[in-house]
């Protein structure tokens, strides 16, 4: 039911009980990654919106977040295949988080796809924009994931703008995973500071 009335009165009863159960939080992940046929094209069902339906439904949620005092957060993805749309329409308001899992942040690495930017120049194009970032790495498929993030960020992103960081570690929090978990846990503090 996605895009229907029923489906912006259930995320707006949803955006409002979350900030009220947490008490009205800094910060309120609203998601909007992987909306792709590339990133559904394994899923029974895909749903995927584009053009104007997806900025329209992404800038309801936004609102429904920032009317209640508190500041939308999603991921940054759009901008790897829309960039001069998302640099023209995303509100400065929202927080980014771009995303890099790997270790080789070369500029130039060529682009695969309908790409117009790849991940760790995503990170580039956000900071010339003015937008606030919180880079996230995940040790989930290389381990020096998040001491390159970190390093990375630190040299191209202006204190400023460098809200933090956000571990993806992409497993279950269950026992069988707890070293993955401690691990990033680990790197992160590692790569904040050094010793």
């Amino acid at each position: 039911m996605v895009s229907t009335p029923q489906y912006y009165r259930v995320c707006a009863d949803v955006i409002a009980d979350v900030i009220d159960i947490f008490d009205r939080p800094r910060y309120f992940h609203i998601g909007f990654d992987e909306e792709t046929h590339e990133h559904q094209r394994k899923h029974s069902i895909s749903i995927v919106r584009q053009g104007e339906l997806w900025w329209h439904d992404f800038l309801f949620i936004v609102k429904e977040v920032e009317k209640r005092g508190v500041r939308a957060w999603c991921w940054s993805d759009k901008i790897w295949h829309a960039k001069d749309e998302f640099l023209n329409r995303m509100p400065k308001s929202v927080l980014q988080s771009n995303w890099y899992y790997g270790r080789n942040f070369n500029l130039d690495r060529p682009l695969k796809g309908n790409r117009q930017c790849n991940e760790p120049n995503a990170y580039i194009e956000l900071e010339k924009a003015g937008f606030d970032q919180v880079p996230t790495p995940s040790n989930w498929s290389v381990d020096d994931s998040v001491s390159s993030t970190v390093a990375f960020a630190r040299q191209h992103i202006s204190p400023q703008r460098l809200k933090g960081f956000l571990a993806a570690p992409w497993v279950k929090t269950l026992p069988q995973f707890e070293k993955l978990h401690e691990e990033q846990v680990d790197q992160m503090a590692s790569a904040k500071c050094p010793r």
